[in-house]
């Protein structure tokens, strides 16, 4: 389960407990973020990791050479 589902779930979740509106949505729009924040990173290190396979690669043929 990630952050996004975990919100969906405390929302669904809010209408039976009856807790606090404010704080349900502020907590859902925390846990969003920081899905979003995590996805982003993610992404980063994918691409990082691309750029050393890369590099890695260029060195491997100029040993090679």
């Amino acid at each position: 389960m990630n952050a996004n589902e975990l919100a969906d779930e405390l929302e669904d979740k809010d209408r039976l407990w009856n807790v606090d509106e404010n704080l349900m949505i502020k907590t859902c729009a925390m846990l969003r973020q920081q899905q979003a924040e995590i996805e982003s990173l993610k992404d980063k290190l994918y691409l990082t990791k691309q750029s050393l396979d890369i590099v890695d690669s260029w060195i491997g043929k100029a040993q090679e050479k």
